[in-house]
């Protein structure tokens, strides 16, 4: 009714609802496991990422990274196996979720993010991203070669205008308003969404692709897509743990685990 009405209006409301996360509380178990952990405060040009660091400071670093309204611990089963195979483990809050400030998030806030924490670390044996965050350790990958050995994408989508789509058909969005507000965005950003395709992010490291074939929020088409992208990639396809249950699921954090530890799931 607004976009027949006042569409401007219409387009800055669709522009904030894509842009503003969703904020949850932190199960207790993420909080206790921060207590184990070294605050890890990163500088960034706007705010700081509030980031934790598990392990000894020596050990290799496995950097994980999550979806959109998610957490840094939201991947803590990850965690105690990791460092049990002599790697060490940094997870942190992209700008507009969890601990770190700000209201506004997106794939390109998540993309700058990675990178400063990148930055700051140097070299890392590898990246664990889930969702929105598998997307942007493939871009980021891609860009990196040299400073990032592997990598696991875990129900990674592979297309942001798809996304996009995706979630306007779900507000009840007209097609019309669903192109204002992507223009909208991209005008903002300087960035044209074709940019952020599985196709443009391809890279020489190996990567593992996690995606259940039931997934009803990010289909497995967009995980085949990265596996195509990457000549080095496979493909670990899941049965009945949808789009978040993965991160807990034993078989899958073994898979992860020998993969960054050099060997074959």
């Amino acid at each position: 009714m607004l976009w027949r009405l006042a569409p401007g209006k219409a387009i800055e409301s669709g522009v904030r609802q894509l842009l503003t996360p969703p904020r949850h509380q932190f199960p207790d178990a993420e909080l206790r496991l921060m207590e184990d952990a070294s605050l890890l405060p990163v500088p960034m040009v706007t705010g700081r990422l509030i980031g934790w660091r598990w392990g000894r400071a020596r050990d290799p670093v496995v950097v994980l990274v999550h979806g959109w309204g998610g957490r840094g611990t939201q991947l803590r089963a990850f965690i105690a196996p990791l460092l049990a195979r002599g790697l060490s483990v940094v997870a942190y809050d992209a700008p507009g979720h969890g601990m770190t400030g700000g209201a506004e998030s997106s794939l390109p806030h998540f993309l700058r993010a990675l990178e400063t924490m990148l930055d700051h670390l140097g070299h890392v044996h590898a990246l664990i991203g889930h969702s929105m965050g598998g997307a942007a350790a493939a871009m980021i990958m891609s860009r990196r070669a040299a400073g990032v050995e592997r990598g696991v994408l875990i129900a990674p989508p592979a297309s942001l205008s798809d996304s996009t789509r995706r979630i306007a058909d779900a507000l009840g969005w007209t097609q019309a308003l669903a192109a204002a507000v992507q223009r909208r965005i991209e005008y903002h950003f300087g960035l044209a969404w074709s940019e952020f395709e599985a196709e443009r992010s391809g890279g020489r490291q190996e990567l593992l692709v996690i995606h259940d074939g039931k997934d009803s929020e990010v289909p497995i088409a967009h995980g085949l897509r990265h596996v195509r992208a990457w000549p080095r990639a496979r493909l670990l396809q899941t049965t009945g743990l949808g789009h978040r249950r993965l991160l807990a699921d034993p078989t899958v954090i073994a898979a992860t685990v020998d993969f960054l530890a050099g060997e074959r799931p």
